[in-house]
C-alpha cells in the first residue's frame, strides 16, 4: 500500500476586501484523505507562514508532491494593477533551494494562464480545472515512475489539453485552525455548492476555470460539512463561491430546505445574477440564512448589458432590487464602467438609472481585465488595444469614447453609495472585525463618506 506524503501550499496573501479561505486546497486535502486515507497531506498557508517557515518545513519533511494553489494572478484593479506573480516565483525558489521534490501548480490562475505560469516560474506540471483527482492520479504516477502525459487535466505544453474529469462527488472538511483564523479576520468561510458557469459575459474566466457545464454539487453531503463546521464554530458566515448561485432554483431550494431541517444556524451570501427572483423563493432562502447578495450587474445601461452580452435587463435588476428591499435582504451591484462598447452616453444612462434603485450600495470597476480565451480577448487584438502575446502582466480594456475623470463626481451627485475600488475602508472593517462582525461587512460603508 502507497504512503505517499503531500505538501498543499495555499499562495495567496492578498487581503482585499477580506482574506479568503483556501477552499481550493481544504477540497483536496478532503479529498485526499476519504480516497487514500494513508496519505499524508500537511497544508502550508501563507498567511499564516513566511519563506523561511516553508523552507524550514521541507528541510524538516520529504515530500513526494509539493502542491501549490494559485488564487488570482494580480488584483484585477485598474487603479492599483498588482500582480502576485513575483510573490509565486519566490515561493518556487525557495522550495528548489531545499528540495528536489517534484511541483505541480494548480488553482484559477494556473487554469487561465497555464502556459505563462509554466514558464515564469519553472514548475514541474501544471493543473488545468479541477485538481482534486489529477493530484492523487500524479502523485501515484510519479511515485510509480509511471508516465503522467495521459492525465485528464495535467497541461501538456502546446495548445490543447484533455479535458479535465470532474469529479462527481465532492466533500470538504474545514482546518479548525484555519476556520477560526478567517472567520474571525475575513468575516466568512466559503464552500461552494456547484462548479460551472453557462453564461457568456464577454470578459469571464469561470467558464475557462470550472467549464461551461454546470454541475450542482451533493446538498446532503455539503449540510453534512456545515453541521460540522458549527462544531468548530457558533457564529458561521458563509459564503457560497459558485460563479451564480441562482441557478438550477429546484437544486437550490432543496439545498435551503435541508439547511432548514438541520437545525444549524448560519447566515450566508453569494453571487447571483438580477434576474428572475422569485419573492417565495427569496424568503425560504431567508429562512434558511440568506443575508447577503452581491449581484453580478456590471451596467444600468440596457445597451451596454447587450454588449457585455448579460442576460438579463435593467427593468430585471430594478425587480431584484426591489425584491431585496421588501425582505431586507442586504444587496449589492458590481459594475464594470469603461468597458468593451461603453460611450458617454450609456455611462452617464448608468449613473442617472442608478437612481432608480433604493437603498443600494454600489461596486464600480473601471476597464475590463483581458485574459485569454475570452471574447474580451478577441475584441481587443481586433481593435488592436493589445497585440497577441502574454496577457499575464495585468492589460485593460478602456473605451476609448468615455472619460473617467468626473466618474467619482458624477456617482457623490446620485442617491446611493458608489465605492470605488481605490477607496480606503479597511480601516472601519477592522474595526467592526475586532467586535466579532461577521459578513462581508459592505452595508456599513453607506455610513462612511
Amino acid at each position: 500500500m502507497e504512503h505517499n506524503k503531500i505538501l498543499l501550499i495555499s499562495a495567496n496573501t492578498y487581503g482585499i476586501p477580506y482574506k479568503v479561505y483556501p477552499i481550493g486546497v481544504s477540497y483536496i486535502k478532503t479529498y485526499i484523505h476519504d480516497h487514500y486515507p494513508e496519505w499524508q497531506v500537511d497544508l502550508f498557508d501563507f498567511n499564516f507562514n513566511t519563506y523561511d517557515s516553508l523552507r524550514q518545513q521541507l528541510l524538516n519533511n520529504q515530500y513526494d508532491l509539493i502542491a501549490l494553489s494559485l488564487r488570482n494572478s494580480d488584483d484585477v484593479n485598474y487603479y492599483a494593477q498588482e500582480s502576485f506573480m513575483t510573490h509565486y516565483r519566490t515561493i518556487c525558489r525557495t522550495i528548489r533551494e531545499s528540495s528536489t521534490t517534484p511541483i505541480v501548480a494548480g488553482g484559477p490562475a494556473v487554469s487561465i494562464f497555464p502556459q505563462e505560469i509554466s514558464d515564469y516560474l519553472g514548475v514541474d506540471y501544471v493543473v488545468v480545472g479541477e485538481g482534486e483527482k489529477v493530484l492523487c492520479d500524479l502523485s501515484i504516477a510519479l511515485k510509480n515512475g509511471k508516465e503522467v502525459g495521459t492525465i485528464s487535466g495535467i497541461w501538456k505544453n502546446q495548445n490543447s489539453y484533455e479535458k479535465t474529469e470532474y469529479a462527481s462527488h465532492l466533500n470538504v472538511r474545514f482546518e479548525s485552525e484555519l476556520a477560526t483564523f478567517y472567520l474571525n479576520e475575513g468575516g466568512m468561510l466559503n464552500i461552494q455548492t456547484k462548479r460551472g458557469c453557462p453564461f457568456h459575459c464577454i470578459y469571464c474566466t469561470y467558464p475557462v476555470i470550472e467549464g461551461k457545464t454546470v454541475r450542482t454539487l451533493d446538498s446532503k453531503l455539503i449540510v453534512e460539512n456545515i453541521k460540522e463546521l458549527s462544531q468548530i464554530e457558533k457564529n458561521i458566515y458563509l459564503f457560497f463561491t459558485d460563479s451564480v448561485f441562482n441557478i438550477h432554483e429546484d437544486y437550490n431550494e432543496e439545498l435551503a430546505h435541508r439547511i432548514i431541517e438541520s437545525g444549524v444556524k448560519i447566515k450566508w451570501g453569494a453571487y447571483f445574477i438580477p434576474r428572475n427572483l422569485n419573492k417565495k423563493r427569496m424568503e425560504l432562502y431567508q429562512k434558511s440564512g440568506l443575508t447577503h447578495i452581491e449581484f453580478g450587474t456590471d451596467s444600468f445601461s440596457d445597451q451596454q448589458l447587450i454588449n457585455y452580452r448579460k442576460e438579463f435587463q435593467f427593468r430585471d435588476v430594478v425587480e431584484s432590487t426591489e425584491i431585496c428591499n421588501q425582505l431586507g435582504i442586504f444587496h449589492s451591484h458590481f459594475l464594470i464602467l469603461g468597458g468593451w462598447g461603453e460611450t458617454e452616453e450609456s455611462l452617464l444612462e448608468t449613473i442617472q438609472n442608478s437612481d432608480q434603485l433604493e437603498n443600494t450600495i454600489i461596486f464600480p470597476f473601471i476597464g475590463m481585465r483581458i485574459y485569454p480565451n475570452t471574447e474580451l480577448h478577441r475584441l481587443a487584438l481586433q481593435e488592436g488595444k493589445i497585440e497577441n502575446g502574454n496577457l499575464l502582466e495585468p492589460q485593460y480594456y478602456l473605451s476609448d469614447l468615455i472619460s473617467v475623470d468626473q466618474l467619482k463626481k458624477l456617482t457623490a451627485q446620485t442617491k446611493n453609495r458608489w465605492v470605488f475600488p481605490d477607496e480606503p475602508h479597511e480601516e472601519m472593517i477592522a474595526r467592526l472585525r475586532k467586535r466579532k462582525r461577521r459578513g462581508p461587512l459592505w452595508e456599513y460603508l453607506k455610513y462612511q463618506f
